[in-house]
């Protein structure tokens, strides 16, 4: 029974993107929205509104950008997940959830062959960013970064060589790796934290949704330290007359 839930979200979600995506093309070969058949991207409502159904009811998702006190707010993050500190939060800063509030990203791949893997990982790499050069007392944790694709044109065991080949050539640190590739109805790549440099694939076929569920949840369900420090994203230099 309780897979059956995600068999049929799963579903519909993937019914959907196809049907966006096979619109009909005109005679200058664009779809009705202008847009060509190849560079088309998919309407992700439908994926947005089964996400917000699965995440732990204390947490918000939505396609808000996140920011860090340095100002450094990265381009490709579709959803993040985050506490709702205060109600207007994302009106203060203009329809950004400050750093210390966000739980994960989620990065949307509508195809990942050779182009659109390079793009996903990238995206999460520019995400990774966030407060990495801040100077703090402690650390910063790592915001989790999630990848969901519609489809891929890889195999299994070479999407993991590519993936390995994209951090390897290119000398990119392990803490800017993504922790879980998610393709509907196909399979999920996973960080294999126990060794460097490793992924671990899984081909759960229409068990995708419900163990990227399972998954995502676990780095969900953290004690995060929601303190903030709302001076630091004040960037007026006013001076104010004191008596």
């Amino acid at each position: 029974m309780f897979s059956d839930y995600f068999v049929k979200l799963e579903k519909n979600i993937i019914k959907k993107f196809k049907s966006e995506t096979s619109k009909p093309a005109r005679d200058d070969g664009k779809t009705a929205k202008g847009k060509s058949k190849k560079e088309e991207i998919p309407n992700n409502k439908e994926l947005k509104d089964a996400l917000i159904k699965i995440i732990p009811s204390h947490l918000k998702l939505d396609t808000l950008r996140l920011v860090d006190s340095s100002g450094y707010s990265p381009d490709g993050v579709d959803f993040i997940i985050y506490k709702e500190y205060f109600p207007d939060i994302k009106k203060m800063l203009g329809g950004k959830i400050p750093s210390e509030l966000v739980y994960a990203t989620i990065h949307i791949s509508s195809n990942l062959n050779n182009k659109g893997l390079h793009k996903a990982l990238n995206n999460v790499v520019q995400s990774r960013k966030v407060d990495r050069y801040i100077e703090r007392e402690t650390a910063s944790p790592i915001i989790p970064a999630f990848i969901i694709a519609y489809n891929t044109t890889y195999s299994f065991p070479d999407l993991k060589e590519a993936i390995i080949d994209y951090y390897i050539t290119r000398s990119i640190s392990s803490d800017f790796e993504t922790e879980i590739i998610t393709i509907l109805n196909k399979g999920i790549i996973i960080k294999n934290w126990r060794e460097k440099r490793s992924y671990i694939a899984l081909e759960t076929g229409k068990d995708t949704l419900m163990w990227f569920f399972i998954l995502m949840n676990e780095y969900l369900d953290v004690n995060k330290d929601e303190s903030i420090d709302l001076r630091n994203y004040i960037k007026q230099s006013e001076r104010y007359n004191e008596y």
